[in-house]
């Protein structure tokens, strides 16, 4: 990705508690890898279900 070097993108975050209760966060990072790494650092007790792509028309980046 060496044109989107330093672009942040909007990913929604999935994870799951110590009681089971899902939740979901949308955070802005570089990749899959840094929004993870967000989440990890942001609730370092959780586990980490899914990581997606949030479309610019759901955010309004038209």
């Amino acid at each position: 990705m060496a044109n989107m070097e330093n672009e942040q993108i909007d990913f929604s975050v999935e994870y799951q508690d110590t009681n089971g209760v899902v939740f979901y966060r949308n955070v802005k990072a570089e990749d899959v890898a840094e929004a993870k790494q967000i989440m990890n650092q942001l609730h370092p007790e959780a586990i980490i279900r899914a990581v997606s792509l949030v479309p610019n028309e759901v955010i309004g980046n038209n």
